[in-house]
């Protein structure tokens, strides 16, 4: 079951993406009884760019177009019903408004949305309704609309690579039945004040706001002026490598989360709140490993649930300090 609480949970971290391995598992209870099970499990590959498709070209406007660096499609509308799986679809400069990206790749075969490089590709907001989607080098800036970039329901197999989001209060909004998103390498700068108060808002508006959603990686994105850097992951979700500061809530805010939640080598400057709330954790292990935090109002707001037998009195985390172990209960 999607949220199943009855089981064992546990990660094996840092291993090689696209590689299979050989796992022993050992059950003992202390009541009684003892099992010893060996599974091959494999990670997942790093999405790559194959020029398995056509190379088209794009520019704002209205009309048709052929997709050739001579004749682009004029306007989005066209490109995206002549588009197919495996295409690479470059978007040379200028305005595109809101659009809708609705046309789904495959497996391995990304419908590719690409800045052309000759200047910004800029939009004032962005709604997935696709999955297999590879959305790169794109700007989206506020105008009206409050949000950037929205997840439609049951999306899976999104990339989203060194875009800027300028302005908005939630830039990237993810759905509950979204899996398995790549969100790297993009420029978030929000419209919150990082001293703001809570009392006047200060906790409202997300950088990356994964709304219990799972199976995504969320790694070196530099994030700011925002409440939350990322927040509410629901289970096996990795967020690693991010530069997150002047924020007026939490740096991360994996609250209401499940099983394997790993958060590992991102630095946190000028939380006004906290580095790392998890308040309530639904079930665990989580893992915080290496983070860096600097001139935070607090480092851990920890408040377990008793979901999945988790008793808040028997709550215990390993904490590293100079090399010496720390357990804190």
């Amino acid at each position: 079951a999607e949220k199943a609480l009855n089981m064992f949970a546990g990660s094996l971290m840092f291993l090689e993406p696209d590689t299979a391995d050989e796992v022993r598992l050992d059950l003992s209870d202390p009541d009684g009884g003892t099992q010893t099970k060996t599974v091959t499990v494999a990670t997942r590959p790093i999405p790559k760019l194959l020029q398995e498709g056509r190379t088209l070209h794009a520019v704002p406007g209205s009309g048709s177009g052929t997709g050739t660096s001579n004749d682009p499609f004029q306007g989005l509308a066209a490109a995206q019903d002549a588009a197919k799986p495996g295409d690479i679809l470059l978007l040379h400069k200028g305005d595109y408004g809101t659009f809708v990206f609705e046309k789904s790749g495959e497996p391995s075969k990304y419908v590719v949305w690409k800045s052309a490089g000759d200047g910004d590709a800029v939009f004032s907001g962005i709604r997935v309704n696709a999955s297999h989607l590879w959305l790169e080098g794109l700007h989206l800036q506020r105008k009206d609309e409050p949000n950037g970039l929205r997840a439609s329901d049951k999306t899976s197999d999104v990339l989203v690579r060194g875009c800027h989001f300028d302005g908005f209060h939630y830039s990237i909004t993810l759905k509950p039945t979204s899996r398995n998103w790549h969100i790297t390498d993009n420029v978030i700068v929000g419209d919150n004040d990082p001293n703001l108060p809570t009392n006047e808002g200060g906790i409202s508006g997300e950088g990356v706001e994964l709304n219990h959603s799972s199976g995504h990686v969320v790694a070196y994105n530099s994030i700011s002026r925002v409440a939350d850097g990322v927040s509410y992951p629901e289970r096996n979700v990795d967020i690693y490598g991010n530069e997150i500061f002047d924020v007026s809530d939490d740096g991360l805010e994996p609250d209401y989360g499940f099983a394997n939640v790993r958060m590992w080598g991102n630095r946190i400057t000028n939380a006004k709140n906290y580095a790392l709330s998890f308040q309530p954790m639904k079930c665990g292990p989580w893992y915080f490993v290496r983070n860096v935090c600097v001139g935070t109002g607090g480092i851990f707001n920890m408040s377990p649930d008793d979901h999945c037998g988790l008793d808040k009195t028997a709550f215990e985390m390993v904490v590293v300090k100079n090399g010496d172990w720390e357990i804190l209960k």
